[in-house]
């Protein structure tokens, strides 16, 4: 290994020279299955969104290690976004010369390795996989910024080798936490959760007190996203239409669309549209919705709706934010539930409920979205829907979430729960399950 690398691993494992280090505002009560399995010999896989806090949380699991008294010199972190590192991803036996090295200079009785950015090398999954195989007493700690990492591909290479934990932004209570609010009023919560929902949920973001930074932040995590996780892994050339798709798409969050709409409003083809939102996903920038239907066919078919990732993200790079708290509403709720791992759905026959829960084989939840009831015309169509899709799936009780409103409605026997958002936030699991 040259002089370069050493040194900068030296910069990147400061334990090694009793240094201190910055491990952020504690997240692991929030994801205690990366303390459960840390107990395993399989492989752990922290996946998300670039600035989501995926290294950070790496760097609260090595300070418990060392709290609990593991040998400074048993830790190897390797930061792959490094550089000099970077412009080894071709190399096929790179990162094994850099760990052999390791093991052969400290030889420590138990490793671990925690490797961040991952995918920034590209013989990672032959690498670890040896390493896994044939190195005894080594756990292994790897972070990732694109969804491919557990693809059809790795998940047969790795097969029965790894666990994977998605790090989300921030829930609200964990946004609370980090702006050291106990017990808040009900003026209190709904202050906080303006912030939440214009400024979004980034670690960082929410512990800048300036709002011109927190949207410059914003802005660099978008472009960032853009070019590091989106354009340059895929190779895609026509920069100029990939942002216009995801510009329109995070314009258009929560509203149904179809390839061929995309396609004809951008002057694209589908095939381009998919393969782009694709990457997009990949990215963990975007998700899409799919309408459900028994026939897998029909919801491949059946228009889509986007959410994104952030609603600071939407609000930096798209539209005002006044006008169009409804749709980052509805964008909070699907990022929560999504938080929680649910089988997420919307419901559309004559009209539409936003999410329907599917439990096993059968929908067990129907919730409906809206900033207010206090309009007779939007109280009617969201009521609607959320019956509709009461009736067809046989459920007695529903769910509308507001900003800011309690009720309870009876129609038919069936019983309609209105809440506010921050309440709803209470009485949803908010940690890594």
């Amino acid at each position: 290994m040259d002089e370069r690398a050493k040194i900068a691993l030296e910069r990147q494992n400061p334990w090694w020279f009793e240094k201190p280090f910055d491990t952020g505002i504690d997240r692991l009560r929030w994801y205690p299955k990366v303390m459960k399995y840390f107990g395993t010999e399989e492989i752990l896989l922290l996946i998300g969104a670039r600035r989501t806090g995926k290294s950070t949380l790496a760097y609260q699991v090595i300070k418990n290690l060392l709290d609990n008294n593991v040998p400074p010199e048993s830790i190897l972190f390797i930061n792959l976004d490094e550089p000099l590192f970077q412009s080894k991803s071709k190399d096929p036996t790179y990162l094994t010369e850099i760990i052999e090295y390791h093991l052969a200079l400290k030889n420590p009785s138990k490793m671990y390795l925690f490797i961040d950015e991952i995918q920034n090398y590209d013989y990672w999954v032959q690498t670890i996989k040896t390493l896994h195989d044939t190195t005894k007493n080594i756990k292994i700690i790897l972070t990732g910024s694109t969804s491919s990492l557990i693809n059809k591909e790795i998940s047969t290479r790795l097969s029965g080798r790894y666990f994977s934990i998605t790090v989300h932004p921030l829930s609200f209570i964990e946004y609370l936490d980090f702006n050291d609010v106990h017990k808040p009023t009900t003026v209190e919560k709904l202050q906080h959760f303006n912030n939440y929902l214009e400024f979004g949920a980034y670690p960082r973001v929410v512990l800048e007190s300036d709002s011109e930074l927190k949207q410059e932040i914003l802005k660099n995590y978008f472009q960032t996203i853009y070019l590091k996780d989106i354009i340059y892994p895929n190779n895609l050339r026509n920069n100029k239409d990939v942002f216009d798709l995801l510009y329109f798409i995070i314009s258009n969050i929560a509203k149904p669309f179809s390839y061929s709409n995309i396609a004809k409003t951008l002057k694209i083809s589908s095939e381009t549209v998919k393969e782009y939102l694709n990457c997009s996903e990949d990215s963990y920038l975007t998700y899409t919705l799919t309408k459900f239907d028994r026939s897998v066919k029909k919801q491949i078919i059946n228009p889509k709706k986007i959410y994104c990732l952030d609603t600071g993200l939407v609000n930096s790079i798209s539209f005002k934010f006044s006008e169009n708290r409804g749709r980052l509403l509805e964008n909070l709720v699907y990022m929560n539930l999504k938080r929680q791992d649910r089988d997420i759905y919307y419901h559309k026959e004559h009209y539409e409920c936003d999410f329907i829960l599917k439990d096993g084989l059968d929908i067990t939840t129907a919730i409906q979205v809206t900033l207010t009831l206090k309009d007779e015309g939007t109280r009617k169509r969201e009521i609607r829907g959320l019956m509709e899709a009461m009736n067809t799936h046989d459920l007695k009780e529903g769910l509308i979430i507001t900003e800011n409103e309690h009720e309870t409605i009876t129609i038919d026997g069936k019983t309609i729960t209105v809440k506010p958002i921050y309440e709803w936030f209470n009485d949803t699991p908010n940690i890594n399950m």
